[in-house]
């Protein structure tokens, strides 16, 4: 019986020496420091690009409206069809237009007969202006009617709307919208903080995603005199001449402006990390044997590195290989 209290106090006492062994091993493990790359993170001076979304727009829209409100006769043109300035579109019903006609040859006659009988002494001057106040708004009547019987584009450009149809009563609604679409604008919104960069005249590129990576060029034609409260933004837009006329309305699109040149920290792509689950970027930074993690704002991408808006200081040392192992205040050895 003491034989066998003897062997499995033995046993007792060789498990417990393996699992202090293991342990102690285990702790030495998590001491260990590991092997990185680090490169220095550089102060450059660089381009500052900048780009923002934008919806091609015309530069100028025309909505075609008969003021009269009469039936439509004829139209002139379809929607694709190009117009240019003072080109006859629309033609309503002019039978207002006939019976003013008729009253105005009535009142010719009777200013003529008025003018006749001033003149032989026969009435005074005052029921002669009378009369002619009376010719001269029943010819700008007539003007009127005319205008609103033949309409007109106002600009040379493209039909891009048609509401009615021949016979139809348009009332006050616009019968067809015309516009011109050379040149075009785009419209984009600035952070506040660069107003006082940008100046009329300025270059800037577009890019549409119908064309890929076909570039077109432009340049700053207003610039809003406001910024925009809630999104401490301003409005800037863009003329693009467009002579080929590939940059149409209503497409969607990338203005790209070049707003001088700015002192920007400089990393390598290799150390930049995307946190899972999040938009957040973040590298490790070495100092001392040891690393320390770091949220980064990404600026543009140039070729293989990253311009950084913060989170490194020029001259740190930023982890480009063995990040997979690392965790805030980890031993690190730099290894070339």
């Amino acid at each position: 019986m003491k034989k066998l209290f003897y062997l499995v106090s033995a046993v007792v006492v060789l498990f417990t020496s393996c699992g202090k062994k293991d342990a102690t091993t285990l702790g030495a493990s998590s001491d260990e420091a590991v092997k990185v790359k680090v490169e220095k993170a550089s102060m450059q001076e660089i381009d500052q690009i900048y780009d923002y979304t934008t919806t091609v727009d015309a530069a100028v829209k025309n909505y075609i409206i008969s003021a009269g409100g009469t039936r439509i006769e004829k139209i002139w043109v379809e929607v694709g069809d190009r117009v240019t300035k003072g080109q006859k579109v629309v033609t309503m019903e002019n039978t207002s237009l006939s019976t003013a006609r008729t009253q105005l040859d009535n009142l010719k006659n009777e200013y003529s007969r008025t003018e006749a009988l001033y003149n032989s002494g026969g009435i005074s001057k005052q029921q002669l202006d009378q009369m002619k106040v009376q010719y001269d708004v029943a010819k700008r009547n007539i003007e009127n009617l005319e205008s609103n019987i033949t309409l007109t584009s106002p600009i040379t450009g493209v039909v891009t709307m048609r509401n009615f149809d021949n016979g139809d009563v348009s009332g006050s609604q616009p019968i067809l919208q015309v516009m011109q679409i050379t040149p075009v604008k785009l419209k984009f919104n600035i952070n506040e903080s660069f107003y006082s960069k940008v100046k009329l005249g300025m270059n800037v590129s577009a890019k549409v995603e119908v064309f890929g990576e076909e570039e077109f060029k432009g340049k700053i034609s207003l610039i809003a005199p406001t910024i925009d409260a809630s999104t401490r933004t301003f409005m800037v837009e863009a003329q693009f001449v467009n002579q080929n006329q590939k940059l149409r309305p209503g497409m969607f699109g990338r203005v790209e402006l070049n707003l001088g040149k700015a002192n920007k920290v400089i990393v390598s792509d290799k150390a930049i990390i995307k946190q899972n689950g999040t938009d957040n970027r973040y590298v490790f930074v070495e100092k001392d044997g040891k690393v320390e993690y770091r949220l980064v704002e990404l600026g543009r991408r140039l070729g293989d590195r990253y311009e950084l808006i913060s989170g490194v200081n020029d001259g740190e040392n930023v982890v480009i290989s063995g990040q997979s192992r690392l965790l805030d205040g980890k031993k690190v050895t730099v290894v070339k």
